[in-house]
């Protein structure tokens, strides 16, 4: 009996030693692991990369393209050709042939740009490319910060929360008990003794619902940090609130991606313009070729160089029209972008001020919160005296019970909302 006992004791010791231990962070760590966890994050990097890697490849079109070719032939029937009434032949035909059975080749052959019009454009467009990848990445990164610290926030709420139903559930278990031992000494009807317990019942439940809130708010704080572990959150409401500076207003990352855009739309305009001048080539090529009867490339006297070197250059003439067309289109899609920016404008400054009055809104209902519960407990604190000498009914004591309850509950949410506020203001303004 007592071996079981012991293997009983140390599988409960080993069970928990092996539960995994919530890791207990704060927002800046959380935002910190988003960071380094988020694959979107990753992704940007290596787009950007990409991008990158784009004037690399513009770069290499310019450098000497060389070429080298062998070419070894067998001409098994050699090509012939007649003259008719050939005069140095007293008028007979005579049959030619050309070339020999064994015709082989070695070539090598450059080419070199020289001047392409459109080459500066590209540089240019790779740059805004670069810039436009560099910048979405910035936004993404923006993003996340928004969704872990609404998700941070929300697990902050939920777990001051179940404080708070804690709390309310330990009140109503000691009116119950108070109000069983006056049901014994039948100062207390049975109707009023049902209520305290429908009030714990009531009280239970709450605080379950708290509790699974909370859990799932910290699913989702785990997934937004993108981590496997287990997380608890190590701020406080009122902590996070205190920790808000004021930043200066800083240039919203929406601005310079249309911004961006409209500038890639007027460098594809200029390249269409670009694609209707002269492009020039420097090229040169270097062949030796070996005719004989027999297969033997070391044979003296059977091979036979020729080289040349010269400048092309291409002219379009005519090409349907289709620079010109998309050129209208660019200029167009250019002529959206200014439009979509003043717009945004418009609609950021809307949003700062909306939000600006939203946290203001937040800010006076915190304080008249806090107001609120200092009162909700003297009132309380007096009712109970009265109720416990019978001088208070005691539904008017439960409406002071409520009125406590209601008053915490109200300033846990200013303080939420007072936060969210505080966060939307700093997205407006762009310094998020």
């Amino acid at each position: 009996m007592k071996s079981l006992s012991a293997i009983v004791f140390f599988t409960l010791i080993f069970s928990l030693n092996g539960k995994a231990q919530p890791f207990t962070l704060t927002l800046d760590q959380a935002l910190k692991q988003a960071q380094a966890n988020r694959l979107e994050l990753l992704n940007g990097q290596l787009q950007t990369q990409i991008a990158q890697s784009d004037e690399a490849r513009r770069r290499a079109r310019w450098q000497p393209q060389l070429k080298a070719t062998a070419d070894f032939r067998w001409n098994t029937q050699i090509q012939q050709s007649v003259i008719k009434n050939a005069p140095f032949a007293n008028g007979q035909d005579v049959v030619l042939r050309f070339g020999t059975p064994i015709a082989n080749v070695l070539n090598v052959q450059a080419e070199q740009k020289i001047y392409d019009a459109q080459s500066p454009i590209d540089r240019r467009i790779n740059q805004v490319n670069v810039t436009t990848q560099q910048t979405t990445l910035e936004k993404t990164a923006i993003d996340i910060r928004q969704q872990v610290t609404e998700a941070y926030y929300q697990a902050v709420f939920n777990r001051e929360k179940i404080r708070l139903s804690e709390r309310a559930r330990m009140r109503a278990q000691g009116y119950l008990e108070q109000a069983q031992t006056r049901l014994r000494a039948g100062t207390l009807l049975q109707t009023d003794f049902d209520r305290f317990a429908l009030d714990l019942s009531n009280a239970e439940l709450t605080y379950r619902n708290d509790q699974r809130d909370y859990s799932l708010s910290l699913d989702n704080l785990r997934y937004r940090i993108n981590t496997t572990q287990t997380v608890e959150p190590a701020d406080s409401l009122e902590a996070l609130f205190t920790q808000f500076q004021e930043e200066a207003t800083g240039s919203r990352v929406e601005l310079k991606q249309e911004e961006l855009s409209r500038q890639l739309n007027e460098l594809n305009q200029q390249r269409e313009q670009a694609r209707l001048a002269p492009v020039v080539s420097a090229y040169g090529a270097y062949f030796a070729q070996q005719l004989a009867d027999v297969f033997n490339p070391f044979q003296a006297d059977t091979w036979y160089r020729y080289n040349y070197v010269g400048v092309q250059v291409n002219i379009p003439i005519f090409d349907g029209r289709q620079a010109r067309l998309n050129r209208q289109d660019y200029v167009r899609r250019a002529q959206v972008n200014q439009n979509t920016i003043l717009q945004l404008k418009n609609d950021f400054e809307y949003e700062t001020r909306s939000a600006k009055n939203t946290l203001d809104q937040a800010r006076e209902n915190l304080v008249q919160t806090r107001k609120n519960i200092v009162q909700a407990q003297r009132i309380l604190a007096v009712d109970r005296v009265r109720f416990d000498a019978g001088t208070l009914l005691m539904a008017d004591f439960r409406n002071s019970e409520y009125s406590l309850q209601q008053a915490e509950t109200n300033y846990l949410r200013s303080v939420y909302d007072a936060l969210l506020g505080q966060l939307q203001l700093r997205k407006a303004r762009g310094s998020l």
